[in-house]
């Protein structure tokens, strides 16, 4: 096991961990709520570095990323757990699973080597609650850097403020953050404390890194007016303008067995959002539909032509609408 960084010990050999908001004070012997943090006589240790659990070669549109370097793909893995509780996990089987014990470490470079080899042109860490590999992200991305690898997450945001900027400062470029909606969508389905901890998040990494958001519409939870609304109000406090929001279709996971989104919720999350100037609002999970599809929000003028994870047409010259001239947020090379 390798000796977790983030946390301070106390009395009875207890150690307060500082990864994530949930601030686990971990008792000797036992783990974190996240089941990836043990204690040992006073230390913390992780019980993910390099424990990984799947590891595949993906569209950066699945993530998804819409404005990132559209049509590559990207080095995926994960680990198991999460330090969330989400009801309608998509992922489960890896985010319910608490890391196993005794396990064959992965070393970074074979992730970067896996990278080069299918000619990936980024590093992904997904499928999980990646903040659990931190330890492990923090010696992997400045290496895939030394071999021009850019470094992605798709991850729920709820690191602490300290683990964000360190990822950053190792060489993390990009990140998709999952908001689940209001506080208290956290507090009832997720097991978390507050929306707002996620938010700051965002407005912290979107002035330093590319930032797309997502917020899953699930039926009779968060999918209402005033639910997206206040998503919608959120996003322009928080990101801004120009960073993009999915509004994706959920569908029955895990311990929630509610009919799938009605797809008229989404396109009306997505009306709503650009009425009130989010630039580039989409819609996933819905293969073929047109919110799928990136327009300039100046001219209207089709950017991105998309079908699910593929990308059929691709018009953004040097970052700008080849029809009026304006600047597309993203990095499109």
């Amino acid at each position: 096991m390798k000796e977790a960084l983030l946390y301070s010990t106390g009395r009875e050999k207890r150690a307060r961990c500082h990864l994530c908001w949930n601030l686990c004070n971990v008792e000797e012997g036992e783990r974190g709520r996240c089941n990836a943090r043990l204690n040992v006589s006073g230390r913390l240790y992780t019980l993910t570095y390099g424990n990984i659990s799947a590891m595949e070669s993906r569209p950066v549109e699945i993530k998804p990323f819409f404005h990132f370097m559209p049509g590559t793909t990207s080095m995926t893995f994960s680990t198991y757990s999460c330090n969330l509780s989400c009801m309608w996990c998509q992922n489960w089987r890896l985010s319910r699973t608490p890391p196993p014990e005794g396990y064959q470490v992965v070393d970074p470079e074979k992730i970067v080597r896996a990278a080069i080899d299918a000619k990936d042109r980024s590093t992904c860490a997904s499928f999980n609650e990646p903040t659990l590999l931190f330890e492990y992200l923090l010696d992997l991305f400045p290496l895939a850097k030394e071999f021009g690898l850019r470094n992605t997450m798709v991850s729920n945001g709820y690191m602490m403020p300290k683990a964000l900027k360190m990822l950053i400062n190792a060489g993390l470029d990009a990140i998709n953050i999952d908001v689940k909606g209001s506080r208290e969508v956290y507090r009832r389905y997720c097991g978390g404390k507050s929306d707002i901890h996620v938010w700051k998040n965002i407005r912290f990494a979107a002035k330093r890194i590319h930032v797309e958001v997502v917020n899953l519409l699930v039926r009779n939870v968060n999918d209402d007016e005033d639910s997206i609304r206040e998503i919608v109000e959120k996003h322009l406090k928080y990101a801004g303008d120009e960073i993009p929001i999915h509004f994706t279709r959920y569908f029955p996971a895990f311990l929630f067995d509610k009919p799938p989104t009605d797809v008229s919720k989404l396109e009306r999350a997505v009306e709503i959002a650009r009425r009130e100037g989010v630039e580039y609002a989409y819609i996933g999970n819905v293969p073929g539909h047109k919110f799928e599809n990136t327009y300039c929000p100046q001219c209207g003028v089709l950017l991105v032509q998309r079908y699910h994870t593929t990308v059929l047409e691709n018009r953004v010259k040097n970052g700008k609408c080849p029809n009026c001239g304006k600047d597309i947020y993203g990095i499109w090379s």
